[in-house]
């Protein structure tokens, strides 16, 4: 009886990597090498040993391999393991990601490589090993080192962005294109399988578990776990996604249920051999002939890899706040490319779309790396000490005052996680509408102008004019990120301020990608330069005024409309008089005490220089009542500040006065606007200089419509000041000074009785 090549190819497999394993155990190096390497020595390639049969089947042990490897992955993945690394592990793996593509795929450009090759090899260079980094940390036992756990993090973050950048390389690999509709169809079948994803786990796969949770053994539990993973790699396949992201989603449905551990455990020895069998077939991928002829590039690419990783790894550990120390450890951590650039390079070959050399350069670089990971590892407190020691005296001040070594727990507290859940959200939206918009106008503008246009030229200058105006407002809003988290955060802790300013660049280079995409339609040069470009004009969007106001009345028109129905049921049931709602439910008066005084000094100096959210409504002064005091009010020891602001905007102000001198947080107030004005006679002010509130409607007539708060001369003409409008019922507490005044608002003005007696004589206040 003839023996299957299957089977004995299986067996020389699982022979040969059984021995390397052994040798790399003994030599202390990662056993990811000793998979490759015995792939390599079993493959045609080397013929001084026996090798495999069927050289087809490599493709086929290579994609089990992949599936059960994502498999895997998807049963170590949570949500709540996102939400535990921090914002300090996003912007490290974001910066490091972001760079490293774009170095990759322009070192391929300036290699001659076509589109496509530089494409893959950018997403191969952006993501380092996690296997490799952690077989590290265990043998060096730094795995409970704060950089340590901030770079496990990190990876955590690349391989979710991973599963992502596999899903838009699939979409590139079938149009062989980067840019059109097919993207924005993927994303629709990636937000239709991500429902699908959560109904499976909330609902279906959970409740089949329990129905039979009676009869599961361990041979159950592996025939129904296996059998769900190959199913959702059929589906994923049916619809047009790759097998890597079916197995991995079945992964993840499965960590949701209450069988996950069990599940886990007796998967994980099949996990371990397809895995295995997946490195042993990467290693038969490589030619020697094909290295030889590659040496130069395999050569520059690992030179890149290592320094890009290296450097951005450290730049992005410290632009999250982190310190020198740990950037440096961390950084050198990163250093290498793996398992993931792997499964990547696997998924360009099975698509047909890259070349046959970039596999084998890919794997000869990461064994590369891999050998020199320990070493940079070892060697990362000598140049965090020789650095330290050379640096400029006034960039290592710097670095030392806005980072900080408890960084990794701070961006982990509450208004951390309320930010970047905020940033995310709106970036998203926006970055959906700014494709949309892009879609849009390369698609039917560009087409019905020429209809009409002869010229080519002119009908794309016209095109891109249009769509980057249509673009702009969402630019803005992309930055509109509730500045009260902000100014806490800022003002917490030095260390929160690199990050902070980090999180804003990404959006502005994500907003100059979208109008690099535009102008790539109009100016024949390359997308880098032009993402500089755009950078400019993009700054001056987001910090233009004339912008802001007009992006803050879209929002607020938007929010309206989206909770038309709750405000309207939330105005009846907390109506005043008239049916209008209290501006004051989240509005607090604090006091604040000046316990010395710089000669000349005025409110204004005093706030200048600082992200000051408060708004100084009384000075009280050896008896005297200084009501809304203009910014040239000079301010006196002993004065007693009432400032009005929300508790978010209290809390920011006192951290912010914890090292000021010459005031002082009294903590005797605190209440809320509404009891503040009832109760200003029983705090001893008397009733001429008492503050009043008063609601006042913009009609078509009003001196007030169509200008933005700064311009309305409110504080100047009535010496009052607007701290809140109800739009369309949607109450807008504070609202920026850019804030234009619509017909049909209603404005909350405080002020004192002079100032309602000079708006009934110009008719702006009815009696």
């Amino acid at each position: 009886m003839e023996l299957d090549y299957l089977i004995s190819d299986l067996a020389l497999i699982l022979i040969v990597a059984g021995i390397m394993t052994v040798i790399f155990k003994k030599i202390k190096q990662p056993v990811v090498l000793g998979y490759i390497i015995a792939g390599f020595l079993i493959s045609p390639n080397f013929t001084y040993l026996p090798t495999i049969v069927e050289s087809e089947d490599i493709h086929v042990w290579a994609n089990i391999g992949m599936v059960f490897l994502m498999f895997g992955l998807g049963l170590e993945f949570s949500f709540k393991k996102i939400a535990t690394v921090g914002g300090s592990a996003f912007i490290t793996a974001m910066t490091v990601m972001i760079s490293m593509i774009f170095i990759g795929t322009g070192v391929g450009f300036l290699m001659g490589w076509d589109r496509m090759n530089c494409i893959f090899l950018g997403g191969m260079l952006s993501m380092s090993s996690t296997m490799i980094i952690l077989k590290a940390y265990e043998e060096f036992d730094l795995k409970k080192e704060r950089f340590a756990q901030l770079v496990l993090g990190t990876l955590v973050i690349e391989d979710i962005a991973g599963i992502f950048m596999i899903i838009i390389l699939t979409t590139i690999s079938v149009g062989q294109s980067a840019s059109g509709f097919a993207v924005f169809t993927q994303i629709d079948m990636l937000l239709m399988m991500l429902i699908i994803w959560l109904l499976m786990g909330i609902y279906l796969i959970p409740t089949f578990l329990r129905k039979i949770s009676g009869m599961l053994n361990d041979e159950l539990t592996v025939i129904v776990a296996v059998g769900i993973c190959l199913g959702m790699v059929v589906i994923a396949n049916l619809i047009g996604f790759s097998s890597a992201l079916g197995a991995f989603m079945a992964g993840s449905i499965l960590a949701g249920t209450v069988q996950a551990g069990r599940i886990e455990r007796v998967v994980t020895p099949i996990k371990d051999l397809f895995g295995a069998i997946f490195f042993v077939s990467v290693g038969m991928m490589i030619d020697p002939e094909l290295l030889i002829q590659y040496v130069a590039p395999i050569l520059i690419i690992t030179a890149v890899t290592i320094a890009g990783q290296m450097t951005f790894a450290t730049l992005g550990i410290l632009l999250s706040g982190q310190s020198l120390h740990t950037a440096v450890r961390g950084g050198f951590s990163m250093v290498q490319i793996g398992e993931f650039s792997f499964i990547i390079a696997t998924l360009g070959t099975s698509l047909g779309v890259i070349d046959d050399f970039l596999y084998p350069v890919v794997v000869c670089v990461s064994v590369i790396t891999s050998f020199t990971t320990p070493v940079f590892i070892k060697k990362s407190e000598r140049v965090y000490e020789f650095l330290n020691r050379k640096l400029p005296d006034g960039l290592r001040i710097f670095i030392r005052r806005n980072t900080s070594e408890n960084q990794s727990d701070d961006d982990k507290d509450k208004d951390w996680l309320i930010y970047i859940k905020k940033v995310l959200i709106r970036t998203g939206l926006c970055s959906i509408m700014l494709f949309i918009i892009y879609w849009a106008g390369t698609k039917y503008l560009d087409p019905f102008l020429g209809r009409y246009i002869p010229s080519q030229v002119a009908c794309d200058v016209i095109t891109a004019i249009v769509t980057c105006g249509f673009m702009v407002p969402f630019m803005g809003l992309m930055h509109g990120t509730n500045q009260t988290f902000f100014t806490k955060l800022w003002v917490k802790h030095r260390a929160n301020r690199l990050p902070l300013l980090t999180l804003k660049a990404i959006r502005i280079l994500i907003a100059a990608c979208f109008v690099a995409l535009v102008l790539r339609e109009v100016f024949r040069i390359p997308f880098v330069i032009l993402v500089i470009l755009a950078i400019i004009p993009i700054m001056f969007i987001v910090r233009s005024d004339y912008i802001k106001g007009k992006t803050i009345n879209i929002e607020k028109r938007f929010m309206s409309n989206f909770n038309e129905r709750t405000l309207a049921r939330q105005k009846r049931e907390k109506g005043i008089k008239g049916g209008h709602r209290w501006m004051d439910e989240s509005l607090l008066v604090a006091e604040f005490r000046v316990t010395d005084t710089v000669e000349n000094r005025t409110i204004y100096d005093f706030t200048k220089s600082r992200i000051f959210r408060l708004t100084v409504i009384k000075i009280i002064r050896d008896g005297k009542f200084i009501n809304l005091p203009t910014s040239s009010e000079r301010v006196y020891k002993g004065d007693i500040l009432h400032m009005l602001g929300t508790a978010d905007e209290i809390e920011a102000c006192t951290i912010l006065l914890e090292d000021e001198e010459c005031i002082e947080y009294t903590e005797k107030l605190d209440i809320n606007l509404k009891d503040y004005i009832y109760g200003q006679t029983f705090f001893g002010i008397p009733e001429e200089t008492q503050l009043l509130l008063f609601p006042i409607n913009v009609d078509s007539d009003s001196e007030f419509l169509k200008k933005s708060i700064k311009n309305s001369n409110m504080r100047e003409k009535y010496r009052g000041s607007i701290i809140g409008i109800e739009r369309d019922n949607l109450p807008i507490i504070k609202p920026d000074i850019e804030t234009v005044i619509q017909q049909g608002d209603l404005m909350w003005v405080l002020g004192s009785k002079r100032m309602a007696d000079m708006m009934i004589k110009s008719d702006v206040l009815h009696e």
